[in-house]
C-alpha cells in the first residue's frame, strides 16, 4: 500500500533543511572566528628621535653677483686671453677688439675735415680783412676823424674774427679725431677708455666666454644691450635660488635656517639661511610656485660650481627626543565631522585595542605622538607592504 505524500511532511522536510543550513553556518562562523583569533599581525613600536619640521624647495646654486663684460664699441674679436674657470682680477686684460672701419663713417668724417679746413680758410680771410679795417679805423680815431664808438665797433669786429678762426681750428681738431676713430677705433688721448682692450670689471672666476676670435660684437648703448664677451663672478659668494608650493609659502619667514643639499657633490649638505620669499607666485602647469632665495655658507671652502642643482630644506621647527610613529600606521575615523586619529595597540592576551591619539608635527614619513601611547606600545600594521609581509613571514618561521 503506497504512503500518501501530505503537506505536513513537506513542511517538516523544509524545516529540517533550514535547521541543517543554520547548523552548518554556525559551525563555519566558529571556525572562522577561531582562525581570526589565531591570525598573526605585524607590529611596530614608536621611536624616540629628534624631529625637524621642514619644507623642501628645489632649485640651483648661483653666484650672488654675476658681471657681464660688454664693449662700448662694435668690432671683431682679435684675441681672447682667458678661459672659463680662470681667476681674474679687476682691470686684467680679457680680450682685444679689431675695429673694422665703416666706409660710410670714414666718408662722413673725411667730409667734416674738409669742411673744417674750408671754415679755417674763410676765417683767415675774414681775420685779415678785419685787421686791415681796424688799422684804418685806428688811424682815423687818432686823427679825431671818427668817434670813439666807431673805433670800438671795429675793435669788436676784429676780436670776433679772431674767435671764429680759433673755433674753426677746434672744429678741425675734432673732425680729425673723428676720422681717426672711424679708421682705427681710438685716439691716443682716449686709449685708456677704448674698448679695443676689454678688461675685467671685478675680481672672480670666469664663468663663460661666449665669443671666439673672429666673432663680431656689438657695442652696449642705450638702444642695445650689447654682446657679452665674458661673465665673471665671485664663487665664494653663492646663493640658493629655488621654488616652493603655495601651501608652504605661508609657513616661511626670512631668516629661517636651511640645509642645502647638492646632488653633484654626493648630496653633501651646506648650511644656509633664507633671505627672500617672493611676494608674488608664478603659475607653472596649473600649480602656483613662489621663488625663494637663501645664502649658502661654505665653511670648508669646497669648490662649488655655479649652476649646480640643489634642494633646500627650510627648517620650520625642531623637536628634541620626540616620540615618533610611522604615519602609515595611523588610521582615522569621523567624530562630529572631524577626522580623529587612532591606532590599534596589541594587548597582553594578543588582541588589539583601539587607542585614540593626539598628534603633533609631521615630516611626511613620521608623525609626532603627543599623547595616547608610549614608546613600548606595539602598534598594529594594518596596511602592510610587501616588505612588511616578508618580515612577518620571517617572524613566523
Amino acid at each position: 500500500m503506497k504512503k500518501k505524500f501530505t503537506w505536513k511532511k513537506v513542511v517538516y522536510i523544509i524545516l529540517g533543511l533550514i535547521f541543517a543550513g543554520a547548523l552548518l553556518s554556525g559551525i563555519a562562523y566558529l571556525i572562522q572566528s577561531n582562525s581570526r583569533k589565531n591570525e598573526v599581525f605585524l607590529t611596530k613600536k614608536p621611536e624616540v628621535q629628534d624631529m625637524e619640521d621642514k619644507v623642501m624647495a628645489t632649485g640651483k646654486i648661483v653666484p650672488l653677483e654675476e658681471i657681464e663684460i660688454k664693449p662700448n664699441m662694435s668690432g671683431i674679436i682679435d684675441k681672447v686671453l682667458v678661459q672659463e674657470g680662470d681667476q681674474v682680477s679687476m682691470g686684467q686684460l680679457i680680450a682685444t677688439l679689431k675695429i673694422v672701419p665703416s666706409v660710410q663713417n670714414v666718408n662722413a668724417t673725411t667730409q667734416e675735415v674738409n669742411n673744417a679746413n674750408l671754415q679755417i680758410s674763410n676765417a683767415k680771410i675774414n681775420l685779415s680783412n678785419q685787421q686791415q679795417q681796424f688799422a684804418m679805423q685806428q688811424r682815423l680815431f687818432n686823427q679825431g676823424v671818427i668817434s670813439r664808438q666807431e673805433y670800438l665797433t671795429a675793435q669788436q669786429a676784429l676780436q670776433s674774427a679772431e674767435i671764429q678762426l680759433k673755433n674753426a681750428n677746434l672744429q678741425l681738431q675734432t673732425a680729425q679725431k673723428n676720422l681717426q676713430i672711424a679708421r682705427t677705433g681710438v685716439t691716443p688721448e682716449l686709449q685708456g677708455m677704448a674698448t679695443t682692450q676689454i678688461r675685467s670689471k671685478a675680481n672672480g672666476t670666469v664663468l663663460e666666454v661666449p665669443v671666439k676670435v673672429g666673432s663680431q660684437v656689438i657695442e652696449a648703448n642705450q638702444f642695445n644691450a650689447g654682446t657679452t664677451i665674458a661673465s665673471v663672478a665671485n664663487l665664494n659668494s653663492l646663493i640658493f635660488e629655488g621654488e616652493i608650493d603655495e601651501a608652504q609659502a605661508g609657513k616661511l619667514k626670512e631668516g629661517m635656517n636651511m640645509n642645502i643639499s647638492i646632488g653633484a657633490l654626493q648630496n653633501k649638505k651646506f648650511p644656509g639661511r633664507l633671505t627672500m620669499i617672493a611676494p608674488k607666485g608664478k603659475d607653472e602647469n596649473g600649480t602656483i610656485k613662489f621663488p625663494v632665495e637663501g645664502d649658502v655658507f661654505n665653511p670648508d671652502n669646497e669648490f662649488i660650481r655655479a649652476g649646480f642643482s640643489a634642494n633646500g630644506e627650510i627648517i620650520l621647527s625642531s623637536q628634541k627626543n620626540a616620540l615618533l610613529l610611522d604615519e602609515s600606521l595611523v588610521q582615522y575615523e569621523k567624530q562630529n565631522g572631524k577626522d580623529v586619529p587612532f591606532v590599534e595597540v596589541k594587548q597582553t592576551d594578543g588582541s588589539f585595542k583601539k587607542v585614540y591619539l593626539k598628534l603633533g608635527a609631521s615630516d611626511g614619513i613620521k608623525v609626532q605622538v603627543l599623547s595616547g601611547i608610549d614608546k613600548n606600545a606595539e602598534v598594529k600594521v594594518w596596511n602592510p607592504s610587501d616588505r612588511d609581509k616578508e618580515a612577518l613571514k620571517e617572524k613566523n618561521k
